[in-house]
């Protein structure tokens, strides 16, 4: 028997949706149909992680890069959230140690930083493969459309940024 097997398997999806605390729709990840955010409060009792998002949209290209870099791997810590205020690494990041075993994908461990440098204290989430491919290729997607909008109004010569962007 696998060490998978002690784990509960879950489901993961990422996408658009309102979140409490915002006023706009922003990018989401989903566990078993309840927001990663708030998997993260219930198990740590808090409010912490309210006004975190995924990494897309970043305003560093290079982070926005490196967590494009980084879903195609495993045995890395992967950073999942973000400060929503900063849109980059050097505000608050939570990250998650993501390991592979035959069957599974586990997000083992989690942490504050892109080092995880400070553990926060929640159960860890086992995926099937193939539904953590679809997680994976759906982040990235989203990703590549940011960054292909991203090229295309440095390409515009005649864009004016009206701070909307």
């Amino acid at each position: 028997m696998g060490k998978a097997h002690k784990y509960i398997h879950s489901k993961i999806e990422i996408r658009q949706d309102q979140m409490k605390s915002f006023q706009h729709p922003h990018y989401v990840i989903t566990i078993n149909d309840i927001t990663l955010n708030d998997y993260l409060n219930q198990n740590t009792r808090s409010s912490s992680f309210d006004l975190l998002v995924p990494p897309i949209d970043l305003f560093d290209n290079r982070d926005q890069q490196k967590v494009l870099e980084l879903l195609s791997f495993t045995n890395v810590a992967l950073p999942i959230l973000v400060c929503s205020d900063d849109m980059d690494f050097s505000c608050t990041v939570v990250a998650a140690n993501v390991e592979e075993t035959k069957d599974y994908i586990i997000w083992k461990t989690f942490g504050y930083g892109v080092d995880m440098s400070k553990p926060i204290h929640v159960p860890p989430l086992t995926f099937e493969k193939d539904v953590y491919r679809e997680f994976v290729e759906a982040f990235k997607g989203f990703i590549q459309k940011y960054l292909a909008h991203e090229t295309s109004l440095k390409e515009c010569p005649d864009h004016i940024s009206s701070g909307n962007d």
